[in-house]
């Protein structure tokens, strides 16, 4: 049995109908099952639910009956008010790794982010990295994936630019737009997740995962034009201008928009070498251009 934290998210939908797909059992851990049950849709009526918290240790001791592994997924982008970065990044991890060591649990795979390190502009990727840390010294069996920007049917990235250009004659561009991306498929994000429950191989190792293709915003709107075959007249939003815009949002609506800790991320490269992906999963990693002349 495998327990799962955010299952009902965008790519915790996909490993939920991987491991089915594969015969295997699993359960999520949720604060609402009802609404939890609802939102997976035909794969509700076929999971497990345990109804917990990863902010409430004493919640989870239930939810770890009968499980032989773990997938912790949860993480946000953006704070609010009872949702903030230290909590749910690095004491959530905390949580669910100690009640996992307490029920006997040693299989543990952990959702990261590319950019995550020591040295993180970000708070989130401050407390990306603080929830690595305490993984890595938990004594698990753990596997960390860190993926750049995933993209599929019910991406906020991809799905972003491509409302924009339906729906409007200018695309903005924040600052400059050449901060380097490499989106990645949530199908083989998922992929990866399932192979590693039963590869020794993936065992205390941390695997940056990519899209074989590198774009910067603005390249990755140029190919969206051409392949809807539509011309949009783009402008350059100053990344000051922005900042500005931003820290007032913050300071007045619960969940802006956009936030300075994301504008802080957008100047970063977001890349990585997808070879030891490759070769340790086996999987032909799929091309932006590709899904998006298939999802259109």
């Amino acid at each position: 049995m495998i327990l799962i934290t955010g299952g009902t998210g965008f790519v915790g939908s996909s490993i939920i109908k991987k491991v089915l797909d594969k015969g295997l059992k699993i359960k999520c851990l949720v604060r609402d099952p009802g609404k939890a049950k609802s939102a997976l849709g035909e794969l509700g009526e076929k999971v497990g639910f345990a109804q917990g918290d990863i902010l409430n240790s004493k919640s989870l001791e239930q939810a770890m009956e009968g499980v032989n592994a773990v997938i912790h997924l949860v993480g946000i982008i953006v704070e609010t008010k009872g949702a903030s970065f230290e909590g749910m990044h690095y004491h959530g991890t905390v949580n669910i790794v100690e009640a996992a060591k307490k029920a006997g649990i040693k299989k543990y795979l952990h959702m990261s982010a590319l950019g995550t390190r020591p040295d993180a502009k970000s708070r989130y990727h401050q407390t990306k990295w603080k929830a690595e840390e305490y993984v890595r010294s938990s004594g698990l069996s753990w596997t960390i994936f860190r993926p750049s920007i995933i993209f599929g049917p019910k991406d906020k990235f991809l799905n972003m630019f491509l409302n924009m250009i339906n729906l409007s004659p200018v695309i903005p561009i924040i600052g400059r737009g050449k901060g380097m991306l490499q989106p990645v498929w949530v199908e083989d994000v998922a992929e990866c997740f399932i192979r590693a429950l039963n590869k020794d191989s993936t065992i205390g190792k941390i695997f940056e995962l990519g899209g074989p293709d590198k774009f910067n915003i603005e390249g990755l709107i140029d190919l969206i034009l051409k392949i809807k075959k539509k011309t949009r007249c783009k402008i350059h939003l100053p990344i000051s201008f922005m900042k500005l815009n931003a820290a007032l949002m913050e300071s007045f609506l619960a969940r802006p928009p956009v936030t300075l800790d994301q504008l802080t991320m957008l100047e970063e490269e977001n890349t990585c070498d997808i070879k030891e992906i490759k070769k340790e999963f086996g999987i032909e990693l799929k091309r932006v251009e590709d899904y998006i002349n298939e999802y259109l």
